[in-house]
């Protein structure tokens, strides 16, 4: 049964756009980061900022926790190089340059130091953290679209959604040989970009996300679509969408600031959630808890409201 949630805090602290939310694997820590090129640190169990710390050389995108919940990467938009960062002291401690073109998405793998990144240059890279080499690269003709990529939940599958609607699946431990799965999303368009590609928790689903707001779900084994969601618009913006906190239901944020769901297993449209004035441009699922974390400019933090069904 999906309850009722409502807003319980709003964190004010950046003074632009969020372009990005995560959460350290243990759901106590909230991470933004905004086009004011600030990046906060919040603690999800007082509801409360503990740090900023302020990136105007370089801005700051796609902020992603390491297993180090003081330690981060971040996309910057004005050299398109990923930065390995320090919240202890404010300070980076690598930069990863190869990309020519702005980085799109970014995430770290769930079980080592291995980090992925897609870019509008047309390709996506793997990381190591310990060193600034490049230790796999993939290239395909993108044709203007954007990619996206994504871990699953163990950390031995790496997926990137490319132009075409198509989506690859990687061997971590054997990138070089190439995909070992490849499947067409045909049902979304050929010339689809892509503003993020999530596996659920036990690893079975997969939920591709577009800048058009339609969304599919595909069994991540076989590529099979089995519901696609619609009936919001991201009017082309990289609007973020996640499984909720059980798999359940799928969250989108839409352009008219509410943020839209859907049941998993039989497709239906739930309530839509509304407390943003902007459009949704993340939103992301404590991983331990039952929480949701949506953001605008604004940061808002969603709990069950268990004396209200549905």
């Amino acid at each position: 049964m999906v309850v009722h949630v409502g807003v319980a805090r709003v964190l004010q602290h950046h003074t632009a756009p969020t372009n990005s939310l995560d959460f350290t694997k243990d759901g106590e820590r909230l991470l933004s980061s905004g086009d004011d090129s600030r990046i906060c640190l919040y603690s999800t169990t007082q509801g409360t900022l503990e740090r900023i710390a302020q990136c105007n050389a370089h801005g700051a995108t796609l902020a992603r926790f390491t297993h180090d919940p003081l330690s981060i990467v971040v996309a910057s938009p004005v050299d398109h190089a990923v930065r390995y960062m320090s919240l202890h002291d404010n300070r980076y401690l690598r930069t990863y340059r190869a990309h020519t073109d702005r980085v799109v998405a970014l995430e770290m793998s769930p079980k080592e130091d291995i980090l992925a990144s897609a870019s509008m240059d047309d390709t996506a890279r793997l990381w190591d953290l310990r060193t600034v080499n490049c230790q796999g690269v993939m290239r395909f003709q993108g044709g203007g679209c954007r990619p996206a990529v994504a871990f699953d939940p163990q950390g031995l599958v790496f997926a990137a959604a490319i132009c075409g609607g198509r989506v690859k699946l990687f061997d971590v431990r054997a990138y070089d040989k190439g995909p070992f799965l490849t499947f067409l999303t045909q049902d979304l368009g050929g010339s689809q970009s892509f503003s993020g590609i999530k596996f659920s928790n036990d690893g079975t689903l997969m939920l591709l996300a577009t800048t058009t707001g339609k969304h599919a779900l595909l069994d991540a084994f076989k590529g099979t679509l089995l519901k696609t969601f619609q009936g919001h618009t991201a009017s082309g913006q990289p609007l973020e969408a996640c499984f909720g906190p059980d798999s359940e239901y799928v969250l989108a944020g839409g352009d008219d600031g509410g943020i839209w769901r859907w049941h998993c297993g039989t497709g239906e449209m739930l309530p839509v959630l509304r407390e943003h004035l902007a459009p949704v441009t993340a939103i992301k699922c404590n991983p331990a808890r039952m929480m949701v974390a949506s953001a605008d400019t604004a940061v808002c933090l969603w709990l069950p409201d268990m004396s209200s069904p549905g």
